[in-house]
Order: C-alpha cells, then sequence, then structure tokens
C-alpha cells in the first residue's frame, strides 16, 4: 500500500472572519454590563444630586442669610446695648459650678441685644469710626466670653473649695 500523503489542514487566519462571534461575556453588550451601566449612572446621579443640594444650602446661608433688622434708632443706640449685654453678661457669668454652666450664663445674658448684632451692623455700615466701634465691642464680647471661660475653669474649683471651708469649718459668713 502506498504511503498516503497527509491532508492539507485548512490555514487558519490571523483575524476571526465576520461570521466569528466573541464569547457573550466579553463582548459588552450583555444584560449584565447593561445592568452595570444603569447602576452607575443611578449612583453618580445620586451622588451629583447631594453635591449640588449640599452647595445650594452652603451658598443660601452664606450669602442671603436674611438679616434681622435693628429695633435701634440709630447705630449708637444699638451700640451702646451691645455695649451693655456684654457688661451684664461679664457680671453674670462667675460661679461655682464649672465652664458649661459660667458660658451658658454669658451667653444667655447676651440676649436679645447680640441677636440684632446683623441689623446694628447694617445700620452702621458708611461711617469708618462706627464700624471701628462696633469691632472693638465685638472684640471685647469675645474676650468676655474667653475671660469667662478661663475664669470658670480655673476659679470655680478654687471658689468651691473656699465655699466647702467656709460652710463646713468657718459657719456662714456675714453679709456686707
Amino acid at each position: 500500500m502506498p504511503a498516503q500523503a497527509p491532508a492539507p489542514l485548512a490555514s487558519a487566519s490571523a483575524s476571526p472572519g465576520p461570521d466569528a462571534r466573541a464569547p457573550r461575556g466579553r463582548r459588552g453588550g450583555g444584560p449584565r454590563a447593561l445592568g452595570r451601566r444603569i447602576a452607575l449612572v443611578a449612583y453618580y446621579s445620586v451622588a451629583a444630586l447631594i453635591i449640588v443640594a449640599c452647595t445650594l444650602q452652603i451658598i443660601r446661608q452664606v450669602f442671603f442669610l436674611p438679616v434681622v433688622p435693628s429695633p435701634y434708632g440709630s447705630c449708637r443706640e444699638g451700640l451702646l446695648s451691645l455695649v451693655r449685654a456684654v457688661e451684664r453678661a461679664r457680671e453674670a457669668a462667675p460661679g461655682t459650678d464649672g465652664e458649661d454652666a459660667a458660658l451658658a450664663r454669658f451667653r444667655s445674658k447676651l440676649a436679645p441685644e447680640w441677636t440684632y448684632r446683623d441689623g446694628v451692623a447694617a445700620s452702621c455700615r458708611g461711617s469708618a469710626e462706627d464700624e471701628r466701634a462696633l469691632d472693638a465691642i465685638e472684640r471685647l464680647r469675645y474676650a468676655e466670653e474667653h475671660a469667662a471661660r478661663r475664669e470658670a475653669g480655673d476659679l470655680a474649683p478654687l471658689r468651691r473649695r473656699v465655699r466647702a471651708i467656709v460652710d463646713g469649718q468657718l459657719g456662714p459668713v456675714s453679709p456686707r
């Protein structure tokens, strides 16, 4: 029997022909890929809505917050009422019950005058002297609040100790 030559193999081309199909997972058009795209669009849409809503809230509060009008007839009357409120708060702050209570007393005595602070500032606009006075009053309020905090932290324990000594060992002190 004569030797037969092997049958020629079909030549495989390097690129698949138009009839060749990629597996379903790799093509990118399957239901799983479509679901991923929908989920990503929904996720990024929700994230964008949250970011836009928060940005609008911040812009509204910073730039468009309504100013409570001042009930005072002039800038100077408003400034005087702010100073009186700081003095009243300074007198109310000391105590033996700690820093938080001292700050609460201080801040409560600033009301109602300091709720009109922006209105007073609006009435003082235009006069450099009045604007400087308002700035000095605001710095005084901050310094007094800081002093009330520091005093309560440093002196309240000492006041409590002395009060306990007076009440326990020395008896009540006669008012002068």
